[in-house]
């Protein structure tokens, strides 16, 4: 799951919490009744206007009428539980189109709007910027044009906001951002900054931000002011910068950016020719995704400018793509956190480190589309693998598995030794993995008759 959803999910709870009900309980001695805290009239004609200038598929939003006057109780739509306001309105996914109708601003106590995954092809309007009890605006996974508002920067209040892919919208002045002082997560994806070469004075000045994505925002062709070392945010959490054509002297205004609070990296589709040992001692790091960067880069280096304090937190590693060279070496057992390691479509070469399969925690290992050779070792029973790909190497031979190392690969699911050399006998540790749904042994060189049983 994307760490976005992760961490909103549990923002959007803190607000549900406030917000979940138009009901109120009230006790007149032993009876308990029910008290509805019917919507404005004022809110439900405006949200009804709303409607009328959407574009609604067909039974989409058919709560949405002048004959129920309890809007609360309208599909996306959530108010207070003691004054019946409308706090919240959700209509993302709903495949709808149309003109965003001013008439939202008569939900005077709206602070959560959500408009995602939606078809909406026009300019974001400019009134949203006058909403100034937003918390919570996501607009992302649209078909939207023109400039991002400036006017976003009156919504002081906001402590969630969402433009990733929202078209071909651009930045004139990323200036307001820097009003947002209560921001805790910002997706800019896709939104180019090209233009913008003091963004990283503006958005790192910003104390509270945990969570940043800036993909695909053509970061390669924007100058770093030294000011921006200064005052800027040291809480981040997740920090993705993917597609963004960056090469490594992006490291010196990186560097006082991260500190142990990091858990999510997303350095990849770069130009980045290795890594800092400085991200080897980011003591909380989860994540790394360092696929598709262009330029050769040693593996033992990059493995052992990582192994400080991160090597042991490290879970997932996704290197895929890459340009690397030499082997899968002994640094490798480091790692102890590692449950996902995919080194696949590289140009690795030599054995497979045996330490590899030592790994305590280790459930899902990609090292396809390499230059690997030699024999696959027997220590591969001491893994508790569930996924393994070794496809489309020079390996060969098959592991001959006592009943203890089978035991310990029980809960395989799914297995690729494609193009790999183990014939001419089907290997019979395969015919044990009981909990087997994927397997791919093609062009294998087996020629043995595969067991009826299997």
């Amino acid at each position: 799951m994307h760490p976005f959803v992760l961490i909103s999910f549990s923002l959007l709870l803190l607000l549900c919490l406030e917000t979940t009900t138009s009901n109120q309980l009230v006790r007149d001695d032993d009876v308990v009744m029910i008290v509805m805290n019917k919507c404005l009239d004022k809110e439900r004609h405006a949200l009804l206007h709303f409607k009328s200038r959407l574009q609604v598929p067909f039974d989409t939003l058919s709560t949405w009428t002048a004959a129920d006057d309890e809007c609360c109780t309208w599909e996306g739509v959530t108010c207070n539980n003691q004054t019946g306001r409308v706090t919240q309105l959700d209509i993302s996914r709903y495949n709808i189109g149309g003109e965003i109708s001013h008439s939202l601003l008569n939900l005077s106590y709206l602070n959560y709007l959500d408009l995602s995954y939606n078809p909406f092809n026009c300019s974001i309007p400019i009134f949203i910027g006058f909403m100034t009890e937003l918390r919570y605006l996501d607009l992302s996974y649209n078909s939207f044009f023109g400039t991002i508002p400036p006017e976003f920067g009156n919504l002081t209040n906001l402590q969630w906001l969402y433009l990733g892919d929202v078209g071909s919208c651009r930045v004139e002045n990323i200036e307001w951002l820097s009003h947002l002082s209560h921001l805790e997560a910002l997706v800019l994806d896709g939104i180019s900054l090209a233009k913008q070469n003091y963004w990283t004075d503006v958005i790192f000045s910003l104390q509270k931000l945990s969570d940043l994505s800036l993909r695909g925002c053509e970061l390669s062709q924007v100058m770093y002011p030294y000011s921006s070392f200064f005052n800027s945010s040291t809480s981040i959490h997740i920090l993705l910068l993917g597609n963004n054509s960056l090469n490594s002297s992006m490291y010196h205004w990186l560097f006082p950016l991260i500190s142990n609070k990091l858990r999510f990296l997303d350095l990849s589709s770069n130009m980045l020719d290795g890594i800092p040992k400085y991200l080897g001692n980011l003591c909380s790091l989860e994540y790394l995704s360092f696929d598709n960067n262009s330029v050769v880069v040693k593996f033992p280096d990059f493995l052992n400018n990582l192994s400080g304090c991160t090597s042991l937190t490290l879970q997932q590693l996704d290197a895929s793509g890459s340009q690397f060279i030499g082997s899968l070496s002994d640094e490798i057992h480091k790692f102890s956190s590692l449950t996902d390691l995919d080194l696949s479509k590289n140009q690795l070469s030599g054995t497979i480190s045996e330490k590899l399969w030592e790994l305590p925690r280790l459930e899902v290992l990609d090292v396809s589309f390499n230059s690997l050779r030699g024999s696959i070792s027997e220590n591969i029973g001491k893994s508790k693998l569930l996924s393994i790909d070794l496809s489309r190497n020079s390996l060969q031979g098959v592991p001959s598995l006592d009943h203890d190392h089978i035991s310990n690969l029980s809960y395989l699911e799914n297995i690729d030794l494609s193009y790999c050399k183990l014939g001419p006998r089907f290997p019979k540790w395969i015919q044990t993995l009981k909990n087997l749904t994927y397997l791919d042994i093609s062009n294998t060189k087996i020629s043995d008759t595969i067991p009826v049983e299997f």
